[in-house]
């Protein structure tokens, strides 16, 4: 009996519904016989249910359940009583009619639950992460080499660097490019600063921790040239806080004893990320963080009453910090 049952998961979402569309096509399943059920919002026997009855008027249906923590380590915001029998009496006589597709969002499988050690014996099983940085160069230059285009090293790194290995990011970035360089020979530097979009929160992130090592020239840097890119200053204050509220919340993590792979699992971050993450809040004591805070919701508060101007508001945060 042909298996239909796949379980993508990893850090990349992007894969995991490239994956999933590409499943879908394959199957050639129309949008009436598609359901999507979240079980960070549902009890996962309802999609268990859908996926035992018949497909309306087609040979197949598509059953895609997403954010399945319940083949993790991890906790939900909201939990719900999950009927795991249900689950595992489906995937040990699943119906033929239906693809059942498992949508794992986060960087690894709970390898010591009953539920994964279930679906492993029956479902196809892929891990979603990035490309490294060298499979990136190298998908970069043959999408342009495909076009006769050639690109300059400098003008990779700062490609590479600006996409912050975000495969999302990389595809919809590369589209922009070759139709705008469609007519030259080489992609230089100048045009990778002029068409690739910087991304607003991994720039604001780079803020935060030049201000955490008291580098307020470089987080002012940054800053200005994020304006210059038209990003509004409410939006990067926006995303400020969120970045202090973080630090924060690990802070407190840690003070329970937990490490790097936790908070990575909490925050479903890349390992990358959670080790900074981790970093950054041992590297600054909470009296900082509060008082961080503090000065940016006074600044909010400011602009929003209008006491000042939100641009040079957040400037003076940065200097004053």
């Amino acid at each position: 009996m042909e298996n239909l049952i796949f379980v993508f998961y990893g850090n990349d979402s992007f894969i995991i519904k490239s994956k999933t569309n590409q499943l879908i096509k394959k199957y050639d399943i129309d949008e009436f016989n598609i359901a999507y059920y979240d079980i960070e919002e549902t009890e996962i026997e309802e999609a268990i249910n859908d996926a035992s009855t018949m497909p309306f008027m087609a040979n197949k249906k598509a059953v895609i359940i997403k954010n399945c923590y319940l083949l993790t380590s991890s906790k939900p915001s909201k939990e719900f009583a999950q009927n795991i029998d249900a689950v595992i009496r489906y995937i040990n006589q699943p119906s033929s009619d239906t693809i059942l597709i498992i949508q794992v969002p986060y960087p690894s499988l709970d390898e010591r639950k009953a539920l994964t050690k279930a679906i492993k014996r029956v479902a196809t099983i892929e891990q979603c992460e990035p490309m490294d940085e060298m499979d990136a160069s190298s998908w970069i230059r043959r999408q342009l080499g495909k076009k006769n285009i050639k690109i300059d090293k400098n003008a990779l790194d700062e490609f590479l660097k600006r996409i912050e290995g975000k495969t999302e990011v990389l595809v919809s970035e590369m589209t922009k490019l070759l139709l705008y360089v469609e007519d030259q020979d080489v992609v230089d530097l100048k045009t990778i600063k002029r068409i690739i979009t910087k991304n607003v929160e991994d720039n604001v992130y780079e803020i935060t921790n030049q201000l955490l090592v008291r580098n307020q020239e470089k987080a002012l840097e940054i800053y200005r040239d994020l304006v210059m890119h038209s990003e509004d200053p409410l939006r990067i204050l926006g995303i400020l806080v969120n970045k202090y509220r973080e630090i924060f919340h690990v802070k407190q993590l840690l003070s329970e004893g937990k490490n790097q792979t936790d908070i990575q699992e909490y925050f479903n971050a890349s390992r990358g990320r959670a080790y900074y993450m981790l970093k950054n809040a041992s590297a600054v004591d909470l009296d900082t963080v509060k008082n961080h805070l503090k000065k940016l919701e006074t600044i909010d508060y400011q602009i929003k009453t209008g006491q000042i101007d939100k641009n040079l508001g957040i400037e003076l945060f940065i200097l004053g910090v």
